[in-house]
C-alpha cells in the first residue's frame, strides 16, 4: 500500500497559530510566581521577561535562514544533519521527542489540565483527566492535519482574546502594588543564583517560537512564508508576555506573586473578586488545551522526519490518508501517557530548559557550518548582520549555559548525562543500521 505523504496546505496564519498557540501555556501560568520568587522586584522581573523575548527574536532570524534552506519535516534537527551529520541530528531529534517538546512539556500539560478540571467541576482525579485528554488529542489527530489545523487556528485565537481580557483587568484594576516602597522583596537564592533560575523558567515560557518548522514540509511557500511566520510569532508572544507581565504588576506585589501557582487568578480577583478566579480557570483550560494540541501536531512530524532519514524505525514513517504521521502519534500519545502519570513540575522546566538550550546551541552553530559548507545554495532568507548577530546569540546561550552549570552544578550534570545517553544510543543505532546493510 502506497504512503500518501504529508499535505502542503498550511500558511503563515497557521504557522503563527501552531508557534503562538504552543508557547502561551502552561509557562505563562505558572512561571510568574516562580520568577517573582527568584528576582524580588519589578525592574528585574521585567528586565528578564524583555532578555528573554530579545533572545527569542534574535534566534528566530537565525533559524529562518535554515528553515528556509531545508523546509524539512522535523525541522531542527534536518539542519544539524546537513550541518554535522547522522549523529548529531539523531541527538537533536529525539531530545525534542523525549525531553524538550514531545513527553515532558506534554505530560506537564495534560496535567495541569486536568488539575483545572477539577477545580472547574469539583470531581474526578487529575491522573484521569491527564488521560482523557492525551485520548481526546489522539483521536482529533487520527482525523487528519486539516482537523488539528482549524482547531488549533480557533484556540489560538479564543486564547489570545482571553489573555487580552486579563490584561486589561490587570492594568484597569491594579494600583501599581509592585512599584509602591517597600513591595520588593529579597531574592532568597541571591541575584546570581536567582536570575540563572529567573531564565530557565523564562525560556520555558517563550520555548515552541520555532515550532512551526517541524511541520515545514505542509507550508506552502516555505521560503517566503516560515520565516515570516517565525519572526511574527515571536515579536507577538514577546509583547503578549511583556504586557502580561506588566499587568501582573500592577496588581500584584512580588510578595503576592512569589510561590503562587496562578498568578493570573491572583491579579484578576483584584479587579473582579473571587468571581474572577472562575474565569482565570476557564481561560487557563483554553490556554492549555491549545498549547497542547501543537505538541500531538508538531512531534509526530519530528518522528516522521527522523524515520524519513534513518534515524529512527522505518515503520514510524508511515502517514494516513488525513496527512497525519502515524507512527509518531502513536508514539507520542503513549510517551505522553506514561509520563503524565507522575511529575514536579519545577525540576522538569529547569532539566527540560537546560537539555533545550543546549541542543538549540547546536542548532545555532549549524548555520556557521552551513554556511561554509554550502556557501553557494540558494538562500531564500538570509540572516541579517551575518556573522555578527549569530555569534552574539551563541555567546548568549553559552553564557546562560554556564551560569547555569556553575549555579545548579547537579542540574547540569543530569541533562548532561542524558544528551551523553543519546549521544550513545545514535551511534549504537548507527553502528546497528550498518550491520544490517
Amino acid at each position: 500500500m502506497s504512503n500518501p505523504g504529508l499535505r502542503r496546505i498550511l500558511g503563515v496564519w497557521d504557522g503563527l497559530a501552531v508557534g503562538v498557540g504552543l508557547v502561551i501555556g502552561v509557562g505563562i501560568l505558572r512561571t510568574p510566581g516562580l520568577i517573582a520568587g527568584y528576582l524580588g522586584g519589578p525592574g528585574p522581573i521585567l528586565l528578564a521577561w524583555v532578555a528573554g523575548g530579545v533572545i527569542a527574536l534574535l534566534s528566530a532570524m537565525v533559524f529562518s535562514e535554515m528553515a528556509a534552506m531545508y523546509p524539512e519535516a522535523g525541522g531542527k534537527f534536518a539542519y544539524v544533519r546537513q550541518a554535522f551529520g547522522p549523529l548529531g541530528g539523531f541527538v537533536a531529534g529525539w531530545s525534542e521527542v523525549i525531553v524538550t517538546r514531545g513527553g515532558f512539556p506534554a505530560a506537564s500539560k495534560a496535567i495541569v489540565i486536568g488539575e483545572y478540571l477539577i477545580l472547574l467541576t469539583g470531581w474526578g482525579a487529575i491522573r484521569g483527566w491527564a488521560a482523557a485528554a492525551v485520548f481526546a488529542y489522539f483521536l482529533l489527530h487520527l482525523m487528519g492535519l486539516q482537523a488539528g489545523r482549524v482547531f488549533q487556528n480557533i484556540a489560538t485565537t479564543a486564547k489570545v482574546v482571553l489573555i487580552l481580557v486579563i490584561i486589561g483587568a490587570g492594568l484597569m484594576g491594579g494600583t501599581g502594588a509592585a512599584w509602591e516602597p517597600g513591595a520588593a522583596i529579597t531574592p532568597e537564592r541571591g541575584l546570581l543564583l536567582g536570575f540563572a533560575l529567573a531564565y530557565l523558567s523564562i525560556s520555558f515560557t517563550y520555548y515552541g517560537w520555532d515550532d512551526a518548522v517541524k511541520m515545514a514540509e505542509e507550508i506552502r511557500e516555505p521560503g517566503r512564508n516560515l520565516p515570516k511566520a517565525l519572526i511574527l510569532g515571536a515579536v507577538a508572544v514577546a509583547v503578549l508576555y511583556l504586557a502580561i507581565n506588566v499587568a501582573f504588576l500592577s496588581a500584584l506585589s512580588p510578595t503576592a506573586m512569589s510561590g503562587s501557582p496562578l498568578v493570573a487568578a491572583d491579579a484578576v480577583a483584584v479587579a473582579f473578586g473571587e468571581s474572577g478566579r472562575t474565569f482565570i480557570t476557564i481561560t487557563a483550560l483554553v490556554i492549555l488545551v491549545s498549547s497542547l494540541n501543537v505538541n500531538f501536531l508538531s512531534v509526530p512530524r519530528v518522528v516522521y522526519g527522523l524515520s524519513r532519514r534513518g534515524l529512527a524505525p522505518a515503520g514510524l514513517v508511515r502517514v494516513s490518508g488525513g496527512g497525519t504521521p502515524l507512527g509518531g502519534l502513536f508514539l507520542i500519545t503513549a510517551l505522553v501517557f506514561l509520563l503524565a502519570m507522575t511529575r514536579s513540575f519545577e525540576f522538569l522546566i529547569q532539566f527540560m530548559m537546560f537539555v533545550a538550550i543546549s541542543v538549540d546551541a547546536m542548532v545555532l552553530v549549524a548555520l556557521f557550518r552551513l554556511r561554509a559548507l554550502h556557501p553557494d545554495e540558494p538562500r531564500p532568507y538570509r540572516v541579517p548582520g551575518y556573522p555578527w548577530m549569530p555569534v552574539a546569540v551563541v555567546i548568549l546561550y553559552v553564557m546562560i549555559l554556564v551560569l547555569v552549570t556553575v549555579t545548579q552544578p547537579m542540574l547540569a550534570v543530569g541533562a548532561g548525562g542524558l544528551l551523553a545517553a543519546l549521544t550513545i544510543a545514535g551511534v549504537v543505532w548507527s553502528k546497528t543500521k550498518a550491520s544490517r546493510v
